[in-house]
């Protein structure tokens, strides 16, 4: 296994981290860090969050992410470079 680094745009209103924290929680998988932050827009969150995953289940966390609906967009850091990661839902809010 190695550690991931995903980005997550989240919607600022309570109950998202209790949410997006529960995901990970549901399936057995360890945070090991998780760090939050508001972004320059204030209905805008920003959640830092390494995981130590490989292959199949990172794949099934980020399109577990994508179907949340207070999250915005989801990037999977590379070494300080992001990656975006590709919609694995329609996106209805818009």
């Amino acid at each position: 296994m190695s550690i991931h680094t995903i980005e997550v745009l989240v919607e600022n209103e309570p109950g998202v981290l209790a949410r997006v924290s529960g995901l990970f929680a549901r399936r057995a998988y360890n945070i090991d860090t998780l760090v939050v932050g508001p972004t320059s827009n204030p209905e805008v969150s920003k959640m830092v969050i390494q995981v130590n995953l490989e292959g199949h289940s990172l794949e099934q966390v980020i399109a577990q992410l994508d179907k949340l609906i207070s999250v915005i967009s989801i990037e999977e850091l590379f070494d300080g470079a992001k990656k975006p990661v590709t919609d694995t839902q329609p996106d209805y809010q818009n």
